[in-house]
């Protein structure tokens, strides 16, 4: 099983956060914040393998005038700018065809954009060298609200999109909770995750229902971070890889208590043959 991860959370200012400057640093590049009055240059960061902007309908626009527009328009100390989504894009694809992998992504920010109306920054990183060299994963920065073409051809950031909106909002308009639209989302990527897989011949499949859901006894390891991963390396035990180790004992038990349970019915099958055949024959 390949592995499956998509998480997502706000770009907030209550947490001291801007959506210019979070689309500089994911995707190494350099951006005037005109409300902060602020530059941001991240040129030099390294890791970044592809960047694209995809709008609805191809609306053009670039992300300097995009991200300044998203701050500009939100007037509240605490407003949501973007929205960050964050997806491990299958190693086996990016190892065998990379080119795939960015398509792949690339497809996935179009259903977004398509679906809620609204612009996809994605940004595709390597993975870190200090952590999991499998962990090749995607940034997507969606605007919180559409983005749209007036009747006199000028683009403009309109009303929020469904997934900024409250669930009391939600069900008046007859949309799912948003529990369950990102419930939705992550199906969707495991949809078109799996697609990519099976047109490059690669058997891996990603499945995005946690182990209760799949009715799987053995329990998942924790994510350890780049921290952890990298004290580890130099033989500096921590508390997530001493969680991670009794996981994955625990896991290793199960697993054989499985196997001498499996054993002990063929034995048990064997016996019973055994002995028809006996009484049959007396």
């Amino acid at each position: 099983m390949a592995i499956y991860h998509l998480s997502t959370k706000p770009i907030s200012r209550s947490s001291g956060r801007s959506a210019v400057a979070s689309v500089a640093y994911r995707s190494a590049i350099k951006i005037h914040d005109e409300r902060l009055g602020k530059t941001y240059d991240y040129t030099k960061r390294k890791g970044v393998i592809h960047t694209q902007l995809i709008t609805p309908n191809d609306i053009s626009i670039g992300r300097d005038d995009l991200w300044n527009m998203s701050e500009k328009i939100e007037k509240r100390s605490n407003s949501r700018t973007a929205r960050e989504i964050v997806i491990n894009i299958p190693h086996e694809i990016m190892g065998h065809n990379r080119e795939q992998g960015i398509f792949l992504t690339e497809n996935f920010a179009k259903l977004l954009s398509s679906r809620y109306g609204v612009a996809v920054d994605f940004a595709i990183h390597e993975p870190d060298r200090m952590g999991d060299n499998r962990n090749y994963h995607a940034h997507l920065l969606l605007t919180t609200r559409k983005l749209e073409m007036n009747d006199n051809g000028i683009v403009q950031l309109t009303d929020k999109s469904q997934l900024e909106l409250s669930d009391t909002q939600l069900i008046n308009a007859n949309l799912p909770r948003a529990k369950e639209e990102l419930k939705i989302i992550r199906k969707d990527w495991e949809i078109l995750a799996n697609q990519f897989l099976e047109n490059n011949n690669i058997s891996e499949r990603i499945d995005c229902r946690s182990n209760a859901d799949r009715n799987l006894e053995e329990l998942p390891t924790v994510k350890m971070g780049w921290l952890a991963t990298e004290l580890e390396r130099k033989g500096i035990r921590t508390e997530l890889g001493d969680k991670n180790r009794a996981i994955r004992a625990y896991n290793a038990t199960l697993k054989q208590m499985k196997e001498l349970e499996l054993k002990q019915s063929k034995f048990d099958e064997k016996v019973r043959r055994t002995a028809e055949i006996f009484i049959n024959s007396m």
